[in-house]
């Protein structure tokens, strides 16, 4: 039987969501790119998405995902509730050369947890450069030590796909 999967790409601004999405989709991806306004965010990067990042992939000749990424800034969080509504799972990306924000990335994975039941994967990007270790990152959003944590680079295709195909593992494995 085919199997459809939604996962949601979520994590705070400069995580690599959109380009998470891009490196991943098998299709043209659909993404809401608009100029940054701040000077403090145009000096991390040029834009930012206001409403989603969307892609697909198949997993195997028996399921196909659709991926959802999030607007990283808080100003767009309405769009996060919207995106997560009958989610299979999430990956939280978080930009694991950025210490400064975990603490915003404990607050919004707090608002992702709310989703009872639903799997999630933590993703380590940026695992290319010098950074923290996933256990230095779970202990930071104070994580369960049996929570899997995943590096990844957003940039590498197979990274990326490798991420995904792990968080769909768990989602069947629960299932």
């Amino acid at each position: 039987m085919f199997k459809l999967y939604k996962l949601v790409v979520t994590g705070t601004f400069n995580a690599g969501k959109t380009t998470f999405v891009k490196t991943v989709t098998e299709i043209e991806p659909v993404n809401t790119d608009k100029v940054t306004r701040s000077l403090a965010e145009k000096k991390i990067k040029g834009t930012t998405t206001v409403a989603l990042d969307y892609g697909k992939i198949k997993i195997n000749q028996g399921s196909a995902v659709h991926l959802f990424g999030t607007p990283g800034q808080d100003r767009f969080d309405f769009m996060r509730d919207i995106l997560a509504q009958d989610m299979h799972g999430f990956i939280f990306l978080v930009d694991s050369t950025d210490r400064h924000s975990l603490e915003q990335a404990t607050t919004l994975l707090a608002t992702f947890k709310k989703h009872k039941n639903v799997p999630f994967l933590l993703a380590a990007n940026k695992a290319d450069r010098q950074g923290l270790s996933g256990e230095e990152i779970r202990q930071a959003l104070k994580l369960p030590a049996q929570q899997p944590v995943m590096a990844c680079i957003a940039t590498d295709k197979a990274s990326a796909r490798a991420v995904v195909e792990r968080l769909v593992a768990l989602i069947e494995a629960g299932s």
